[in-house]
């Protein structure tokens, strides 16, 4: 599978973009960089840790941290698994620019009413790329390829909540396999709180740190990997309104924000169908999209989500899920109990 010629002709904005999103770069200047700032920019590698997971949270401009409610949590917050009912399984495919793809697939299990353990993959594939010396003689072909694989511990705290408010904490740990030209590994912790108010407008609030971990060694150098804060809420006005929005703060870049918001119409106690949108600051700026869209749709068992992400000169990608939940999904502001919290004879 060759990168068709079309890729090489991208403008150096949109090759920019996609070289810092799926590959590392070295410091360009001797001096330390500014961390958390535009100055930091390609100082990290495995950027592929920053892709959206969640067709969902994609939609929505990549608000996911306080909407994080289904088996992606493990990627988005894994605070938020603690509102799988019983058992939870994903997978998702995304096409992305050119012969570009990646696969995420996982499983979640409740273990009692106030913990979820949960395990998941991400494998990318970049495809076929020529391997030329500095001349420009092609020496071969070499075909860059990333795995994540990460398991995530999800616990309701009990003595933080009262009658109006749950508070549930998440830790991950991931194991990184990278392959360029040469392999390197490096792993991870990810960890987060987010917290459930139960008020006549309900809404989330929570605080994710993503990243803290090892560097990628390819060659000689240790490359950090992108260690990225974020802050972020969503509020539900109305039963079928939801807003959201996340302020992340990456180490190889500076601030921005995330904000989304989703429509949905319930036919039945089972069916519910989902339009969302969103925008992310960030790539808005840069000029390679900003602007997304989705669809979602709940049967029964079954959640089906789709997201539309165009990003500029590199084309449009897509997204898209399949996911499996036991008893039937209940978003945890909808739920009789109101709860984040599961029956002991639920899981009998």
């Amino acid at each position: 599978m060759q990168i068709k010629n079309k890729f090489f002709s991208l403008n150096n904005t949109a090759l920019s973009f996609l070289l810092l999103n799926l590959t590392f770069s070295l410091p360009k200047a001797e001096e330390p960089p500014t961390y958390f700032t535009q100055q930091a920019r390609g100082i990290t590698s495995g950027e592929f840790l920053n892709l959206d997971i969640s067709p969902r949270a994609s939609a929505m401009g990549g608000a996911q941290t306080a909407v994080a409610e289904d088996i992606s949590a493990i990627y988005s917050n894994p605070a938020g698994l603690i509102q799988i009912s019983r058992l939870s399984a994903m997978f998702m495919r995304s096409q992305y620019v050119e012969d570009i793809n990646y696969q995420y697939a996982a499983y979640a299990h409740r273990l009692s009413f106030d913990s979820v353990i949960a395990g998941s993959i991400l494998m990318t594939d970049i495809g076929s790329i020529d391997n030329t010396d500095i001349s420009g003689n092609k020496l071969g072909t070499f075909s860059p390829q990333d795995q994540v694989f990460t398991l995530a511990y999800s616990k309701g705290i009990i003595e933080f909540s009262d009658k109006d408010t749950d508070v549930s904490m998440g830790i991950a740990y991931k194991y990184i396999n990278s392959k360029i030209l040469n392999k390197a590994k490096a792993t991870a912790f990810d960890f987060g709180v987010m917290t459930y108010n139960f008020t006549a407008i309900p809404y989330k609030l929570s605080i994710l740190m993503q990243n803290l971990g090892s560097g990628l060694r390819y060659d000689e150098e240790s490359v950090p990997i992108p260690l990225t804060f974020k802050v972020g809420a969503s509020i539900n006005p109305f039963k079928n309104l939801m807003f959201a929005t996340d302020l992340v703060m990456p180490k190889n870049n500076s601030s921005y924000f995330v904000v989304g918001a989703e429509i949905s119409s319930q036919t039945n106690e089972q069916t519910r169908f989902a339009v969302r949108g969103g925008i992310n600051t960030l790539r808005m700026k840069d000029k390679v999209g900003g602007a997304n869209f989705g669809l979602g749709m709940v049967l029964k068992f079954f959640s089906i989500d789709y997201a539309f992400v165009p990003m500029g000169d590199l084309g449009t990608t897509h997204r898209i899920s399949l996911t499996f939940d036991f008893p039937s999904k209940s978003p945890v502001f909808e739920r009789k109990d109101r709860s984040i919290y599961s029956k002991i004879t639920d899981l009998k």
